[in-house]
């Protein structure tokens, strides 16, 4: 998770020189981009500096989809419920939401790998320890439950799980998408990066949310659902990228896609949120989700900006699908803990992720259980 701030960039403007051996291409706005080494990307993260990595031209890529989409294509936008329809359905499924399970799972996750940095040996393990738990999922004969790898240049890849109907057909083959990074990093020493918040949470929210779905047998998905969780965040979206750039290649027909980064932390002595981030996001999207969270959740929503390439809707959303980042706190409040040693399993509400839990339970529920 990265946060823009309002610092002057120009000042990073030496690294732009002739030789850009090691250095990569990366871009705090649509307009401003620099080549810079791994040193000085690093200050950008202290600094709170969002930056999307634009070193092979994914970024540009996905921007140009997006035009062909609209212009060229003349693709119909995508169309929101007003407000909850399976409320029985719903119910029964996150009344299986439980605080120990997640904080069992989550426990897990963290304290198996000192680091998740998609460069470190522990980095490509890590996905295969989310991958490795969703193959071991029981399903059900009516839904068929799929899990593949999708790869990158890199060591660590992104790992993206399937429930689609078995036995019938789907009534639309427009996906929706739950999705996390699995990754961590540490500004000063990525071999010690236990990202339990960031995004931790988010890794754990989704699982949990697939194990609970299946386990409900009211839930009749009528479309296909998706759970990515993606590589490489923390330098750049650069796992989300690859993923996008090939489902729009692909022209893969998407639905709507929430992204979960960062769900288990609440600011001492302020109230529990969900803070809609309301920039690189789609507002038909986000005001259905609000109206889950005013149904489903016991805590209320808020709205926010959090900025240029902060997390991986913006992936999405630059390729001109529905993206929304519901968020754990409004951004005035960020967990001071991320990117340090210090995001650990101690500063964790599992009472937090169980309602983000909630919110993407019925998101799920609520888009596939029949075409409204």
């Amino acid at each position: 998770m990265k946060f823009f701030l309002l610092v002057a960039f120009t000042a990073l403007a030496f690294a732009a020189d002739d030789d850009r051996r090691g250095k990569r291409l990366i871009a705090t706005s649509d307009t401003s981009k620099v080549w810079l080494t791994p040193l000085e990307i690093s200050d950008l993260e202290s600094r709170s500096i969002g930056f999307v990595d634009a070193t092979n031209g994914d970024w540009d890529k996905l921007a140009a989809f997006k035009t062909l989409r609209e212009e060229v294509l003349h693709l119909t936008a995508k169309t929101f419920p007003s407000g909850p329809g399976y409320k029985a359905v719903v119910g029964a499924a996150i009344a299986k939401i439980s605080t120990g399970d997640l904080k069992a799972l989550l426990t897990e996750f963290v304290t198996k790998f000192a680091t998740r940095y998609k460069n470190s040996a522990q980095g490509a393990q890590s996905c295969g320890w989310i991958y490795n738990q969703v193959k071991k999922l029981v399903t059900r004969p009516d839904v068929k439950l799929t899990v593949r790898q999708f790869k990158h240049s890199w060591g660590q890849y992104s790992v993206i799980a399937r429930v689609e109907p078995a036995g019938r057909a789907a009534a639309s083959q427009d996906i929706v998408i739950a999705s996390a990074h699995q990754d961590s990093i540490n500004r000063k020493n990525n071999q010690q990066a236990p990202g339990a918040d960031d995004d931790g949470s988010g890794t754990i929210t989704i699982l949990q949310s697939l194990k609970i779905l299946l386990a409900t047998k009211e839930w009749v998905p009528v479309r296909p659902v998706e759970f990515h969780w993606y590589s490489a965040e923390e330098t750049g979206l650069q796992g989300s990228a690859d993923v996008v750039k090939a489902y729009a290649s692909q022209k893969v027909d998407v639905y709507a896609q929430m992204q979960q980064d960062m769900t288990g932390w609440v600011a001492p002595g302020k109230p529990p949120v969900v803070s809609f981030m309301d920039d690189n996001t789609d507002p038909g999207l986000t005001a259905f989700l609000e109206s889950l969270v005013n149904e489903y959740l016991a805590i209320p929503a808020t709205h926010d900006k959090c900025g240029y390439g902060c997390s991986d809707h913006a992936s999405w959303n630059r390729a001109g699908y529905p993206a929304s980042m519901p968020f754990e706190t409004n951004v005035r409040d960020l967990n001071p803990n991320i990117h340090s040693t210090r995001d650990s399993l101690a500063t964790i509400d599992y009472n937090h992720i169980a309602e983000f839990t909630k919110l993407t339970v019925s998101y799920i529920v609520e888009l596939t259980q029949g075409l409204r």
